[in-house]
């Protein structure tokens, strides 16, 4: 990772003492997904494992020329459906801590996970938070929802937050200043984010989020800047030095995303939560760096207890697996 990440370097050396992460990459039959495993495991962040058509997998990796031999693989049917619902199965027993996504799309990895008989749902919707490093500011920030939730209402902004404040836990961050972000410093009838932003402020103050202090709804030049919060007449803890923020929607956090990244020359990875395992869903334009974050991420959340996630201990499910030096079972 580039000296120009410096808080994305203070996460890696976090995870550089602790063991590697057991990850199930999900129907990895490309070649950049058998190289983001490899990857992982040479850099010691990962201990991958591969589910989905072994016959399939060797053949892409062949192909690609890519040694795979030490990685175990569990075998399944030749369909993303199969793949995924092991690794659901793996999970769930506790053979994987995380979840990786491969050559499949996210509509098909992420079913499993929020299916209740699949055993991975929380009493939470997922949702997704990226860390995010920008130059000159002298902390990371997470940001959601830039991936998954649409246009989500009231109580999905809940579990957003919910969800974000337990990576926060997980990265290290005491007392989470939140930032809910609206096109107005103020509630609003015309601008129902308004209101949603004043609603959670509100739950916070009754003790919802505990352990961090929230404040909305804020424009996102006053969350971002203590000068022009000043200007905009607004004050508060958090105007000016948010941790995490929560965005009105997917349309507004991506576009935010995408120009403070771009603008600044920032840098930003995130993963799914809500599930009892953290999921990482590289896009196939990620670079090799923003996927190895990814795995940063997921690793520090994945050593974090979580009750809301309601661990179980393994079962006595028996996962078969192979590599090129013989038979494995977990």
């Amino acid at each position: 990772m580039p000296v120009r990440r410096p808080h994305f370097r203070r996460l890696i050396e976090r995870v550089r003492l602790g063991p590697a992460l057991s990850a199930g990459f999900v129907f990895p039959c490309d070649s950049d997904s058998l190289q983001f495993a490899l990857s992982g495991a040479f850099a010691g962040f990962l201990a991958p494992i591969l589910i989905g058509p072994e016959a399939r997998i060797r053949d892409v990796a062949a192909q690609a020329g890519l040694d795979i031999s030490r990685i175990p693989i569990a075998d399944t049917e030749d369909s993303t459906t199969a793949a995924a619902d092991r690794a659901a199965e793996l999970a769930r027993a506790g053979h994987v801590r995380a979840l990786v996504k491969g050559a499949l799309g996210i509509d098909d990895l992420l079913p499993p996970a929020g299916d209740t008989a699949a055993g991975l749902r929380t009493d939470r919707r997922l949702s997704h938070a990226y860390f995010v490093d920008l130059p000159g500011r002298p902390e990371g920030i997470l940001f959601a929802d830039a991936v998954l939730n649409v246009a989500p209402t009231l109580a999905a902004k809940r579990d957003i937050l919910r969800n974000t404040l337990e990576l926060a836990s997980a990265i290290g961050i005491t007392t989470p200043h939140v930032a809910i972000l609206a096109a107005m410093n103020a509630p609003h009838e015309s601008f129902p984010s308004t209101l949603d932003a004043a609603a959670l402020t509100t739950m916070a103050r009754e003790g919802l989020f505990p352990g961090s202090v929230v404040q909305g709804p804020l424009t996102a030049d006053s969350a971002l800047s203590a000068d022009s919060a000043q200007i905009n007449g607004v004050s508060g803890e958090v105007a000016g030095r948010p941790d995490v923020m929560i965005a009105p929607s997917l349309e507004a956090a991506s576009l935010l995303l995408r120009a403070l990244t771009v603008v600044t020359g920032g840098f930003a990875a995130g993963i799914v939560l809500g599930a009892r395992v953290p999921i990482i869903t590289p896009a196939r334009t990620d670079s090799m760096e923003v996927r190895i974050a990814s795995c940063v991420l997921a690793a520090l959340h994945a050593e974090q207890p979580a009750p809301t996630r309601k661990s179980e201990p393994p079962t006595a499910l028996s996962a078969s697996m192979t590599t090129d030096s013989g038979h494995v079972t977990v």
